[in-house]
């Protein structure tokens, strides 16, 4: 795979206008004051691009830092600002001692508290970058207020590349995404004869990450251990997924393998395990629905020019999709509850989630790769809110038949994590992509599942293992339990860090690569 042939460190940045793209999807706490730090309640991804941002402030650059979006907002809705980013990044500058003039936001927030669209702004945003001074750091809007970033607009990436003479990608969470800034904006910067580099923590993602299949497929000694783990399953055509990964990983794994269900994938899995034999049955015609219907999604949804339509025809279609192979399958609503009562599954994706879960274990047991599900649960009879936790009342016990009606299950039990730590804390690398269980302290006590499988990576790096934790929940659940020895190594994205372990690259590499030819020829 391409390696990182240039970062920040090998072009001279003093004085220089710099457009950093990092991926600053923070979690943010709504009901704290908009330009409140502590609104970041997690600031894992703010501190991963801070090495890069030091260099550049130390070395007199210009930075104009294009955080990318927050959250999923429709329009410019407050919520999802990244004025509480620019906060947050001020302090830890602050507090490591490399702040040398204070953060700015374009547009400017902070006087009235009333986000704005960078697009719809352009001269304001102008404006404000022309102004800062060397070391200094504005950070843009979120670019999901502009609806032109996603559509890839040509004039929209013109624009971000008009205020830079260098570009930098140091994007670890977003690289995945067919985004304006991402992929077309640093060709444009190339073809003015500006500099396209990558950021430091980024450069070692490459590096660590893209190598994984190499690795796997070389005169490795041991096995590896693929944890599919974490709240859900994405199913949409188009999107690299932690399903499409394990499938694409299965052709580099070996007899001796493992992968490990955890977290609510686990009850998709067991429902597949349950349907296996109607599964089989009917393969063929599964896949054919499949396929006609991604097509269909694919040509009609995209080719709509409102938005809002496409995503209903979207979900429409997605739904008759999953409906037409329940049918085939016969799976029934009833029979999902009575296997795993109230547990996770996307429903309006069930069919299609199951027959994917299905042809990974098939393709992995053909291999003789061992594919392990729970064989005890921690449920509770609660459902748990956005950020795992369960209600003060909420009743949890630990049991090892079916999950019953009415009740939900939130982590994997004792005798199920045994297995689980012991495949991890034997093998040569283990990649954990998601949590195993849901953040409540309480499940915590009655599974054990943070503290075993942290405690199993770390026998499996002091034992001279590789361990990988990807993923934002990961990454976020790594530090809630203060676990970060336990790995390797650690990278926040999760979409982008598995499509560079499926293709070895992904949309931000390629725009960087091929500006880096576009420079090439500019030179000969």
């Amino acid at each position: 795979m391409e390696t990182c042939r240039q970062t920040v460190r090998d072009i001279e940045v003093k004085g220089k206008f710099v457009l950093m793209r990092s991926g600053l999807d923070v979690p943010l706490d709504p009901k704290l004051d908009l330009l409140d730090q502590k609104r970041v309640k997690d600031d894992t991804r703010i501190r991963d691009i801070l090495p890069t941002l030091e260099y550049l402030i130390v070395n007199k650059a210009k930075i104009i830092l294009a955080a990318g979006w927050c959250g999923r907002p429709k329009g410019i809705d407050p919520n999802y600002s990244m004025a509480p980013v620019a906060k947050r990044l001020e302090l830890l500058l602050k507090e490591r001692n490399a702040l040398i003039h204070p953060v700015l936001i374009a547009p400017d927030c902070f006087k009235d508290k009333k986000p704005k669209s960078v697009y719809k702004n352009k001269n304001e945003v102008r404006k404000i970058v022309s102004s800062i001074k060397e070391g200094q750091v504005v950070v843009l809007e979120n670019v999901r207020y502009d609806p032109e970033a996603n559509a890839d607009d040509m004039e929209f990436a013109e624009f971000f590349a008009s205020m830079a003479e260098i570009y930098v990608n140091e994007n670890e969470t977003q690289n995945h995404r067919k985004e304006a800034t991402i992929a077309t904006t640093p060709l444009l910067i190339a073809k003015k004869k500006g500099k396209v580099v990558y950021g430091l923590k980024y450069c070692e993602v490459i590096k660590s990450i893209g190598n994984l299949k190499k690795n796997l497929i070389g005169g490795r000694k041991g096995h590896f251990v693929f944890g599919l783990c974490g709240k859900k399953i994405e199913s949409d055509p188009g999107i690299v997924s932690k399903i499409n990964v394990a499938s694409e990983l299965i052709d580099s794994m070996k007899k001796g393998d493992s992968i490990i269900t955890g977290g609510a994938v686990s009850y998709t899995f067991m429902l597949a395990r349950h349907y296996e034999k109607t599964m089989r049955k009917n393969l063929e015609k599964v896949k054919s629905i499949v396929s006609e219907y991604n097509k269909r999604i694919l040509s009609e949804a995209s080719s709509l020019k409102d938005k809002e339509k496409a995503a209903i025809l979207t979900d429409n279609l997605q739904k008759e999709k999953s409906d037409k192979l329940k049918s085939v399958i016969g799976i029934k609503d009833d029979e999902i509850k009575s296997i795993i009562g109230n547990s996770y599954i996307r429903w309006g994706q069930e069919g299609e989630q199951i027959a994917f879960a299905y042809d990974v274990i098939s393709k992995a047991e053909s291999k003789g790769i061992t594919v392990l599900l729970p064989i005890d649960h921690v449920i509770t009879d609660s459902v748990p809110d956005k950020e795992g936790m369960l209600p003060e009342n909420a009743k949890i016990k630990v049991i090892e038949e079916g999950i019953p009606k009415g009740w939900l299950g939130v982590s994997e039990g004792q005798k199920t994590l045994a297995v689980y730590a012991k495949a991890i804390e034997s093998s040569f690398m283990y990649l954990q992509s998601g949590p195993y269980s849901i953040e409540d302290n309480r499940v915590e006590e009655a599974s054990g599942a943070d503290n075993a499988t942290f405690a199993a990576a770390l026998r499996c790096k002091k034992n001279g293992g590789t361990t990988i934790g990807a993923g934002g929940d990961t990454v976020a659940r790594i530090n809630s339990r203060k676990a970060g020895n336990s790995f390797t190594i650690i990278t926040s994205a999760g979409g982008a860090t598995l499509e560079i372990i499926m293709d070895q690259t992904s949309v931000g590499m390629k725009a960087v690569e091929k500006a880096w030819e576009i420079s090439k020829k500019a030179l000969s």
